[in-house]
């Protein structure tokens, strides 16, 4: 769907564009003198030429000679300028034929637009004077607004993320422009009707070292946002960050310093293997990424191998990744292994839609920040083991009692914010000390574990499932009524119930009691919560003959 969504945007573009443009040239015509035309437009590409790539926009100061054509030979002639200006810096300079023709329809509708409604709301051609200053005003801001209109929604039916903060700069960037662009336009003009064509020639050459200003200051930002983004990977490094919020901030800053239009991080367990852990892309983009990569499979596995990166600048010609289906989604990509102490835990893959995106300076800035990105992601992993060691009971692998009574407090409290219920239920083995008796605690241990086991497979993900204490477990369900977690306990129940568990002393039959109580409704507190579902755990079950569930009532 994405691909014909934009195959109909692509044609319906290019046919609009093509459509007004040669309507425009039969209806008016050009009227130009061609010698001056074809001198503005060799500045005009010169000036495109300079312009900066800022992730998937290009910002020129060729609108500048856009709008002095336009106060000199009218909307026709300005637009045809502006059309073949752009068209040749992509087609012809930057080998991008289908952009090209893109980018040629969206500049003919927006500024035969522009054009005619600064004719229809009274603006004069050929005229330079401060009452026709907010006509230009309003040529400009509707040839901006249509530009920048089609633009994002080209970029989005293209499937290119489009970063919110990139965007909103990139077009602040551009307005700045303009508050330089439209006094020399007005200026130039000026000098054309009042002045010699050679002094006319003479006033477009400043342009060309300003936009080569604008060009190094915009590499002088380019390279301290490199070395912020540095920083911002050594300052992860000091921090203890869960997992999840460190591969958040790589994607981030690797999106800070490179156009990316899909990323991918994937790191290797102890067998080898690399998960995809972390992705970001448009839906198709992102739906065709390998959850498993194995030694020598495919782009990651080789990546991970061989230790180094691998950066292909066109994937259309490269020949050794044909199997991997969802490459053929992009156009140019980098993968970096993540070492640490000399070992490969993983890798990151950044992706462009377009080809030759990423020459060798993306890439060393890339092979910088995932060297760093190593380190944190190292620390995270140790982090969380040193956690979860203090929060999980060692044999059966649930939580501990002290996680218990925090988790509890924190879903109440939630309870409190959203007014949806909380419940809890409370298991105990039946006749589990006669286990042990028989047995010994060994295979008592091993019957815990396994109903522990059983415990943790028949609830959600978002539960939470502790060790209470000796034979005792404790479930937390939020958003559930004492009811819906009575059905999740009788589940439960049976599963424990139903098949033996197998020790080294034979097969065990073993039984649960379960009782149940939820917040608000049976209880006001974490403690009435606790104590009422035990209660409803010994007087409505164990009471009762075991091997049953009760709710406590009121």
């Amino acid at each position: 769907m994405g691909k014909y969504r934009e195959l109909v945007f692509n044609i319906t573009l290019i046919t609009i564009g093509s459509i007004l443009f040669v309507w425009a040239l039969y209806r008016c015509g050009i009227g130009i003198d061609w010698r001056v035309f074809l001198i503005l437009l060799a500045f005009a590409i010169i000036l495109d030429n300079l312009g900066i790539m800022y992730t998937d926009i290009k910002l020129s100061l060729s609108p500048t000679i856009g709008i002095t054509t336009f106060l000199i030979f009218g909307t026709v002639g300005a637009a045809t300028l502006m059309v073949s200006s752009v068209m040749f810096d992509t087609i012809v300079v930057r080998k991008k034929i289908k952009n090209g023709l893109l980018n040629g329809g969206m500049f003919s509708i927006a500024y035969l637009v522009a054009g005619w409604f600064y004719e229809f709301i009274g603006g004069k051609i050929g005229i330079v004077s401060f009452s026709q200053v907010k006509y230009i005003l309003s040529y400009v801001i509707i040839s901006f607004l249509l530009n920048n209109f089609i633009l994002y929604y080209a970029l989005k039916v293209q499937g290119k993320i489009l970063f919110k903060e990139y965007w909103n700069e990139s077009v602040l960037l551009e307005l700045g422009t303009y508050i330089v662009m439209i006094p020399v336009s007005l200026l130039l003009a000026y000098i054309y009707f009042k002045h010699s064509l050679l002094f006319f020639v003479l006033s477009l050459t400043p342009l060309i070292f300003i936009a080569y200003a604008f060009r190094m200051i915009r590499d002088l930002i380019k390279a301290n946002k490199r070395l912020n983004a540095i920083y911002e990977m050594v300052k992860m490094i000091n921090s203890k960050l869960e997992l999840e919020q460190i591969l958040d901030t790589i994607i981030e800053v690797i999106s800070q310093v490179v156009s990316v239009s899909a990323a991918a991080i994937y790191l290797t367990d102890s067998n080898g293997v690399a998960a995809l852990v972390k992705s970001i892309g448009n839906r198709e983009g992102e739906e065709g990424f390998k959850e498993n990569y194995f030694k020598d499979e495919g782009i990651i596995g080789k990546c991970i191998s061989s230790n180094k990166t691998i950066a292909i600048k066109d994937l259309k010609q490269d020949k050794r990744f044909l199997k991997e289906q969802f490459l053929n989604n992009y156009g140019s990509v980098v993968v970096a292994p993540l070492r640490f102490s000399g070992s490969v835990i993983g890798c990151l893959m950044v992706l462009h839609v377009e080809t030759n995106v990423f020459d060798e300076d993306s890439v060393k800035i890339i092979e910088i920040i995932v060297d760093q990105a190593s380190v944190a992601i190292t620390n995270a992993k140790r982090y969380y083991e040193v956690t979860k060691k203090s929060i999980t009971d060692p044999l059966t692998k649930t939580y501990n009692r002290r996680y218990f009574n925090d988790a509890l407090m924190e879903n109440i409290m939630r309870a409190d914010e959203t007014s949806e219920p909380v419940s809890l239920i409370m298991f105990d083995l039946d006749n589990f000390k006669l286990i042990n008796d028989t047995y010994g605690h060994l295979v008592g241990d091993e019957v815990l574990k396994e109903v522990a086991k059983r415990i943790k497979n028949n609830v959600r993900s978002d539960d939470i499932v502790a060790r209470f204490g000796g034979e005792e477990f404790a479930v937390i369900l939020p958003k559930l009524t004492a009811e819906q977690a009575y059905m999740i306990a009788e589940r439960i129940r049976n599963e424990v119930s139903s098949r033996p568990i197998r020790t080294d002393k034979g097969d065990i039959y073993v039984t649960i009691t379960g009782g149940v109580a939820d917040y608000p409704e049976k209880a006001d507190s974490a403690e009435k919560l606790i104590s009422h579902a035990d209660r409803a755990l010994y007087a409505g079950g164990k009471s009762k003959g075991r091997n049953k569930i009760a709710i406590y009532e009121v």
